[in-house]
């Protein structure tokens, strides 16, 4: 009767041809009843709309058909030459994605965290190689943001937290979805703005993984003052950029009351102070600072309190804004000229590359003799010295022969430092137009591909080019790099030409 009420209000009509009868426990007459519906009898665990029903949460049944999906993804990439920023864009733009339907619901076991990185970590560094290769960069440092120092690789189980922390910043929402009300009268509501805390033994639900989240969004959200009945003064952060109690403990502690809210400390006449005894004469410094602080506020209104993201100014919540700030709190080395590493206008393969030369990960023979080949470090190049990092790509002889060059055709004065990092972190164009700084990103990324192709060339396939070669192929590289991506106009390409 539901259904064919909804049918005649929706306009809508269920096909039960399509559809299953499906009992919870023991239910009599099952056939009968879907003979008279027309429609077949199913039984849980069952699969609707891709979402597992009827399995318990922590079972890896639910997320096996997540796995089988990577592997059938990789299995297909795999017959196919990628570069390492083709595996790259594949990995954040598919693997990532493909389990976050069912990470917003449930949280994910460890287990299948690990098998999901090893999938993603082994296709990132070995793409379609079999057999034994190398991980050239630490997993946790590709799983940083690009800005960071890594490859802005999704981080599985920080990613799995933030789509559940959505749950409860919906919780205080101003609409009265039905879910809300079936957590709510289930768990009890003892603060204003989340449930009690599930510490019973017993309670194994999604909710407790959920519940457990709420000291890290509060860590990250704030409380913008209506009627004021649900923010406390002392405990809640409504004003500053701390909650009272931390910046004024002193007051605090003299209180009769913690507990009280914005509404019961404000009237119209102004604030109202429970202290438990008269202030003394060091303290009431401390209380000039507090009515100071409050001095901007413009009194409670009849509007509910609402919960805000306290670190965007439209107050925002998103999956992304939490992702990007729990990253940043990740222990990283912040220094490294990370944003002129993918700034560039090279293609993405290019930049990674750059990136594996920033961290000195390129597998030169220095690199290959600490991870256990024997072999003679030499430069291909020169063979005057051996190939470590910093020579190959800055003071080998050839290579300083490409970045004269450069600085000759822009008339620039330069100073060879010692690393690849100082390099392009001071790689900075003075004056001159937007294009010309475009011009200017792209040429350390030009250099260390053309010098990385000929070293391979020479190191592999016994194909050595002269200099003037050298130096044609790399000037060839830079125009084609320039025209597709920072020649806008017919003058633009002259005065790139013009350059050349």
């Amino acid at each position: 009767m539901i259904l064919i009420v909804f049918g005649a209000i929706s306009g809508l009509s269920v096909n039960w041809r399509k559809s299953n009868l499906i009992p919870i426990k023991e239910v009599v007459q099952m056939e009968e009843l879907a003979g008279i519906l027309g429609c077949k009898v199913d039984k849980l665990p069952t699969v609707y709309l891709g979402m597992p029903l009827g399995n318990k949460h922590k079972e890896l049944i639910i997320w096996d058909r997540i796995l089988e999906k990577t592997e059938k993804k990789l299995a297909n990439w795999k017959t196919q030459y990628l570069s390492l920023g083709g595996r790259l864009t594949l990995i954040n733009a598919v693997l990532d994605s493909l389990p976050t339907y069912v990470m917003s619901l449930f949280p994910i076991p460890i287990n299948v965290v690990k098998k999901l990185d090893k999938l993603r970590r082994n296709f990132l560094w070995f793409g379609n190689k079999e057999g034994k290769g190398y991980h050239l960069v630490e997993w946790k440092t590709a799983q940083l943001h690009k800005e960071a120092g890594g490859l802005g690789v999704r981080n599985l189980k920080l990613q799995n937290d933030c789509l559940l922390m959505k749950w409860l910043w919906r919780l205080n929402g101003n609409d009265h979805a039905l879910w809300k009300e079936v957590i709510l009268n289930k768990y009890g509501q003892a603060e204003q703005w989340c449930t009690n805390a599930v510490s019973t033994t017993y309670e194994t639900s999604v909710w407790r993984s959920i519940r457990n989240l709420w000291p890290r969004l509060v860590k990250n959200s704030c409380y913008e003052v209506g009627a004021g009945n649900k923010i406390l003064f002392w405990k809640d952060l409504w004003i500053g950029q701390k909650v009272l109690m931390q910046v004024f403990p002193d007051l605090a502690n003299i209180c009769t009351n913690l507990e009280v809210t914005v509404a019961d400390s404000w009237s119209p006449q102004g604030w109202n102070f429970f202290f438990r005894r008269h202030l003394n004469d060091w303290e009431v410094g401390r209380f000039v600072e507090l009515l100071q602080m409050m001095d901007g506020f413009k009194g409670t209104t009849v509007e509910n309190d609402t919960f805000r993201w306290k670190h965007d100014k439209d107050g925002k919540f998103s999956v992304g804004r939490i992702y990007r700030k729990e990253v940043s709190w990740m222990p990283v080395n912040k220094i490294g000229p990370w944003k002129q590493v993918w700034k560039s206008m090279a293609p993405t393969k290019v930049k990674c590359f750059a990136w594996l030369v920033i961290r000195k990960a390129c597998l030169t023979h220095e690199i290959l003799q600490k991870k256990g080949l024997p072999i003679v470090s030499r430069c291909m190049l020169c063979s005057e010295a051996r190939e470590p990092n910093n020579h190959l790509f800055l003071h080998c002889k050839v290579t300083s022969q490409l970045w004269t060059m450069f600085l000759n055709l822009t008339e620039t004065k330069w100073s060879m430092p010692e690393h690849t990092t100082d390099l392009l972190s001071c790689w900075i164009r003075r004056g001159g137009s937007k294009t010309q700084k475009k011009w200017w990103r792209i040429i350390p990324h030009c250099i260390w591909w053309t010098i990385w192709r000929e070293r391979n060339g020479r190191n592999f396939e016994d194909r050595f080019n002269n200099i003037q070669k050298i130096k044609e192929s790399c000037i060839a590289t830079f125009y084609f790099w320039c025209k597709e991506h920072c020649i806008e106009n017919a003058e633009q390409l002259v005065d790139l030409l013009g350059l050349l």
